[in-house]
């Protein structure tokens, strides 16, 4: 999918709509001069946007504004529904979002009891997108020099809290690494004493499970392309514990985030075995990104996995 204009986006899912002079007044708690601008309310705005900035100099704004619709899981025909394919195409919903994927994060949330149930009833979202386009000029580039993908996330986590805090909030959903989790869910993960002064990845990056065939299981990760970073893919057999893969997944993200370097030819040693790393364009699943798949030491794969 296109990444337009913006740069990240996160959600918050709400029952109904609240208002903006809600949304406004939970912003007063940040302390930061949050500047209001008004459109016609369409899916590329809500109408109403509060403008969050961050970062100088760069001049960020986090774009906080209402829709009053639940979210639009796929991209809508170009002929029943162009203002929704247009804004799918402009990117107008993050970066990296792409069709079903609240379908996929409500399949993959574990940490989420009942998240079916829960979402079902959501028919609104408030909408965080990050941009540095506010007043800039036509020559102005979207991700500026200095440009962070750290200091967007945190941005948009000042804005999260209190938004979790209105009547009618359901769940954070963030679109771009298909995360799904109750307020207390997030509460938990910033309150835990690994968030000090660190990314909480779990809130802009996750880990899922397949099942292949009776034999064959396949662990990913999804969002770490908003830090232009390849996912990560491991294959494994039935019989080895998720739980240790999954740790290994968030050690690899984090060692990729550090900067370090796994490339296609490299080796990992694991818990369960040595694993080969084959860079790949395309991935396993949706949504399709490049990835670093790896494979046990010797291992008769799937058809079609390698």
């Amino acid at each position: 999918m296109p990444r337009g204009f913006f740069t990240q986006s996160a959600t918050v899912l709400f029952a109904d709509a609240p208002s903006s002079e809600a949304v406004a007044s939970a912003l007063d708690a940040l302390d930061v001069p949050v500047t209001r601008r008004s459109a016609e309310p369409s899916w590329l705005s809500g109408g109403t946007e509060l403008l969050v900035p961050f970062g100088e100099p760069s001049g960020g704004h986090v774009h906080v504004d209402v829709v009053a619709h639940a979210w639009p899981d796929t991209m809508g025909d170009p002929e029943k529904e162009p203002a929704l394919f247009a804004a799918w195409s402009m990117g107008a919903f993050g970066p990296l979002v792409f069709p079903r994927n609240l379908e996929r994060a409500v399949g993959q949330a574990v940490a989420f009891r009942d998240a079916a149930r829960a979402v079902s009833g959501h028919r609104a979202f408030v909408r965080m997108r990050t941009s540095y386009l506010v007043g800039a000029g036509p020559e102005s580039r979207v991700m500026p020099e200095g440009w962070s993908a750290f200091e967007e996330i945190h941005a948009m986590l000042q804005v999260v809290r209190p938004l979790l805090s209105l009547e009618g909030a359901i769940a954070y959903f963030d679109p771009n690494a298909e995360v799904l989790l109750p307020a207390e869910g997030v509460e938990r993960v910033l309150d835990s004493p690994e968030a000090e002064g660190a990314t909480p990845l779990e809130l802009f990056s996750h880990v899922r499970l397949f099942n292949i065939d009776p034999t064959w299981s396949m662990m990913d990760t999804v969002g770490l392309d908003r830090f232009f970073l390849p996912d990560v893919e491991v294959l494994i057999t039935r019989d080895v514990d998720p739980n240790q893969v999954a740790g290994l997944l968030r050690n690899l993200s984090g060692y990729l985030l550090d900067g370090e370097v796994v490339e296609d030819g490299h080796t990992v040693e694991a818990p369960f075995g040595v694993l080969h790393v084959h860079a790949r364009d395309e991935s396993l699943t949706e949504p399709p990104r490049r990835v670093l798949r790896m494979v046990p030491d010797g291992a008769e794969l799937p058809e079609g996995a390698l």
